[in-house]
């Protein structure tokens, strides 16, 4: 994510997003979201800008998503919602068999920007807690299953790709990566094995990943780059 200024349009944000195959701008409150193909430069962001400027500046600000008390949040190993109670008089978690409950005074308004806010740094705490826990302890099963080998694992909090791994077999993986459903968590985790031995995406890489996917990698590819989790933009967007 790369934030700017200009002069005519304000506050920018700009998103990469491997799936965008153009140029999405949508009016926030506050400031004007892009979303941009993942590898797009800063000239080709700046070009896009001048030529979009004209429709840019007419754009009315979206309603930006919010979190509400019908609402769930469903991830890997936990759902989230909002519970009312009336014997708390200051928001609070329980994290307790695989369901997150945040907990909000009785009276409290859920649309303040300061409840939005406590609701998604909860959810997004308990998801980098859950991925330290579970991804690693995926990939040391899948490595040991596939007699392959990684250096070390880091959890981050990357908007653009859901992993990474390093020429020196650092593997990468993104706290909302559990937001996926578990077969496609099942995937990227092999995807960036297969990187351990073959660091681009060349023909040995893909016959390598098709033997770890039981020949669905393609597949599972494609479907990881169309999959947008329906809460993403509430819980990585500032």
């Amino acid at each position: 994510m790369v934030e700017f200024s200009d002069k005519e349009l304000g506050r920018i944000i700009v998103i990469p997003h491997r799936s965008a195959k153009r140029v999405i701008a949508r009016r926030m409150n506050g400031y004007l979201r892009l979303t941009v193909p993942y590898r797009f430069s800063p000239k080709q962001i700046a070009v896009a800008l001048e030529d979009l400027k004209p429709r840019l500046s007419q754009l009315k600000p979206s309603v930006e998503q919010t979190f509400g008390e019908e609402d769930v949040i469903s991830t890997f190993t936990f759902s989230a919602q909002v519970v009312r109670n009336i014997y708390v008089d200051k928001p609070a978690l329980s994290l307790k068999q695989g369901e997150l409950h945040i907990y909000m005074p009785q009276r409290s308004d859920l649309s303040l920007p300061e409840n939005q806010l406590f609701i998604k740094k909860s959810i997004t705490t308990v998801l980098r807690i859950e991925a330290k826990r579970m991804l690693p302890q995926k990939t040391a099963s899948f490595a040991r299953e596939h007699g392959l080998h990684y250096r070390g694992i880091k959890i981050n909090s990357s908007k653009g790709r859901w992993g990474s791994c390093s020429a020196q077999k650092n593997i990468n993986f993104s706290l909302f990566l559990m937001l996926l459903p578990e077969r496609l968590i099942n995937y990227v985790i092999l995807h960036e094995l297969a990187h351990t031995v073959e660091m681009n995406h060349g023909e040995k890489f893909w016959l390598l990943l098709d033997r770890l996917c039981d020949g669905k990698a393609r597949e599972l590819g494609r479907e990881v780059k169309k999959f947008r989790p329906e809460w993403y933009d509430f819980l990585v967007l500032d």
